[in-house]
């Protein structure tokens, strides 16, 4: 996920203030590093109920109280992340009452031990473990540092459906080894990002593929499961296979054959993948190295560099090669590229 610093932030006015908060056009940051602490405890505690969740905030004794959250609010998904600790969060029957809301939640524990208790059971998560809780019953949390963790409400009536009894579920531990877990967090931070200027189908496709995923890890129905294998796990593997790509663009080396070996799938498996989008993985590829070496070319900081050194730090080990398909992609070739930027910045 891009650095909440860049998100536009919640300030300790609008959360004060008496109007609703402002529905954003995607991801916010809520942090709370510059009002005093013993002031975060209320603060917090009112911007759950601006959200239309109705929770006691308390801070835990001997352990600083901190949030810095990045906020995303999708149709039928609330999606929080970051670093929160220090506090004792709970939910009584009155306040459930108050909230008349039958969601569900996936915990998801990044990083510090975290604790969550409802009715007669309690379970500590470790870090990268996960568990589905009942929003729609009394609960305690309690986060201790670095207290990262991933948090995801939806609506039960939407999500029961797909699965063969979600209540069985509650408080269960899904480990942090689990593939589909660890799809589902990559996607989230891949596809949160996309967010922000994102259309409306599309932000209603990552809902569907996060409730496929979801359904997946609580006990997919066989009719969810089916549908769920050819299309958020699909996505969602798509998605950690691009992610790989553009960590390793600079390798020439670099071929759906080693990808495969390294997310455990067969070469046609991605190539199939990436035939779904309408395009190969020969042509992604080709399309991130042109894309980076373009980046690189009309980087301020890299204007003395030769061009080779863009081209190779972008993956292309054939100098005539890459000035061809350059010229094809951008109608110019990479030295007229060089001189535009420089002269643009002469100006």
């Amino acid at each position: 996920m891009r650095d909440p610093t860049l998100f536009p932030l919640i300030t300790p006015e609008l959360l004060t203030g008496s109007a609703p908060l402002p529905r954003p056009a995607g991801p916010v940051r809520l942090a709370l590093g510059a009002v005093a602490e013993r002031d975060r405890p209320a603060l917090l505690q009112h911007c759950f109920a601006k959200f239309g969740f109705h929770y006691q905030v308390d801070p835990l004794p001997d352990v600083p109280f901190d949030l810095d959250v990045a906020i995303n609010a999708l149709p039928g998904l609330f999606v929080a992340t970051g670093r929160a600790h220090g506090s004792r969060t709970s939910r009584t029957r009155a306040l459930v009452e108050k909230d008349d809301a039958d969601d569900v939640g996936l915990m998801v524990n990044l990083e510090g031990p975290h604790l969550i208790a409802q009715g007669r059971h309690e379970i500590v998560l470790g870090n990268g473990e996960a568990a589905f809780v009942s929003c729609a019953d009394p609960c305690c949390y309690a986060h201790k540092p670095p207290g990262r963790m991933l948090v995801i409400r939806f609506p039960k009536s939407r999500f029961a459906p797909l699965t063969n009894g979600i209540e069985d579920r509650y408080l269960q531990r899904i480990p942090a080894d689990a593939p589909v877990l660890k799809f589902l967090t990559r996607y989230l931070g891949i596809a949160w990002d996309a967010q922000t200027n994102a259309s409306r189908d599309l932000r209603h496709l990552t809902v569907t593929h996060v409730y496929d995923l979801m359904a997946l890890l609580a006990g997919a129905t066989r009719d969810a499961g089916q549908a769920a294998q050819g299309r958020g796990l699909h996505a969602a593997r798509l998605h950690a296979i691009k992610q790989d790509i553009a960590a390793n663009l600079a390798k020439p080396a670099l071929s759906v054959a080693v990808l495969a070996d390294r997310h455990g799938c067969t070469p046609r498996f991605i190539q199939r993948l990436f035939e779904a989008e309408g395009t190969t993985f020969t042509d992604h590829v080709l399309a991130q190295r042109l894309a980076r070496a373009h980046r690189l070319l009309t980087d301020p900081r890299r204007v003395a560099e030769k061009i080779s050194a863009a081209a190779f730090d972008a993956g292309f080990g054939d100098m005539s090669y890459f000035n061809r398909v350059f010229r094809r992609q951008f109608g110019a070739t990479p030295s007229d590229v060089r001189a535009q930027a420089r002269g643009e910045r002469d100006v």
